[in-house]
């Protein structure tokens, strides 16, 4: 049996159990909320799971995959204990849930993982890192909390500024507050403080276009994003422009890329995640960064890659 670890909200994973179920191959999809709304009994002597009153077939599961599991400040529990508690508490109770995830995975070890929970977060910095000792071209790099160092870097060229962890950080019932890739205004630097937090900038890469990349078990599924066509996806694609929609386009990179990409997700243990790339207009390729659990549906429809299939088609052959 194939365990599904979730959300509630994965378009992703709800393709793929939809090619489950044209299988007829047995899964179990647990979201992060049942541990909170539903009965919810995990026992480790002896070790039993039982869910919503049926206990589930540990030794059954053979293969486990990861995608969006843990968000407690996501779930209803979350919202209406808010009201009421302190912030040290809300924050002591997600510390919690994390630790009965943590115990449930632990109690799945030696299965077969899609995206092992050890790797569902990773640092940008050090995966820039891996990606160049594993041959990858990254950005020059920098981490500057002072104002002479930041001019200093701008008077050598054009500088990006973003988030080194999830661009996402801070979620309303109205939306999202989120921190896209932006230039630095040279002018602006004027109006600086001297001193001012650890800030992530890059030098800005002259681009043809952007790249994902959807990777499984060795392979890679690539989409070429012309972004550069319009002026606002021009330096982050993910700020959309829906008055004129970026193009995109199935890509095949060049063998010696891939190697390098296998090569990096090998060597991080990764089997599974979407990787953003540029091809710079001095004909190489750059790695931006991986994200464990990424949406790939983005990848696969405009492509035809059938990746949600293929994803299944993974979880059946190792679910021996």
């Amino acid at each position: 049996m194939i365990l599904l670890l979730s959300s509630s909200g994965d378009a992703s994973l709800d393709y793929v159990i939809e090619w489950l179920r044209f299988r007829k191959h047995p899964y179990l999809r647990l979201n992060a909320n049942d541990l909170l709304e539903d009965s919810f009994h995990l026992s480790l002597t002896p070790r039993r799971l039982v869910l919503d009153g049926r206990e589930v077939d540990l030794p059954a599961i053979r293969v486990v995959w990861v995608r969006k599991i843990g968000d407690f400040h996501l779930s209803s529990f979350h919202r209406e204990a808010e009201p009421r508690l302190r912030r040290e508490s809300l924050v002591q109770l997600g510390r919690e849930f994390t630790a009965t995830i943590n115990a449930l995975t632990a109690l799945l070890e030696n299965r077969h993982w899609l995206t092992h929970p050890s790797l569902l977060y990773v640092n940008k910095l050090e995966m820039l890192l891996q990606a160049q000792n594993c041959g990858l071209a990254i950005p020059e790099t920098h981490i500057v909390n002072r104002k002479v160092d930041l001019e200093q870097l701008l008077s050598k060229g054009e500088l990006i500024s973003k988030s080194s962890y999830n661009i996402i950080f801070l979620k309303e019932p109205h939306g999202v507050y989120s921190m896209f890739t932006a230039g630095v205004d040279p002018e602006a630097v004027d109006d600086f403080a001297e001193e001012f937090f650890p800030s992530l900038v890059q030098k800005r890469i002259a681009k043809e276009y952007e790249l994902r990349l959807f990777y499984l078990d060795g392979e890679c599924y690539t989409m070429a994003i012309f972004s550069q066509q319009a002026a606002r996806t021009e330096l982050d694609f993910r700020d959309l422009d829906w008055a004129k929609p970026t193009r995109f386009v199935p890509y095949e990179l060049p063998a010696k890329v891939e190697e390098g990409i296998r090569s990096f997700m090998t060597t991080i243990g990764l089997n599974c995640g979407s990787i953003d790339l540029i091809k710079g207009t001095d004909g190489r390729y750059y790695f931006l960064e991986v994200n464990p659990t990424g949406q790939f549906g983005m990848t696969s429809f405009p492509c035809n890659y059938s990746l949600f299939e293929k994803v299944a088609e993974y979880l059946i052959a190792h679910d021996r």
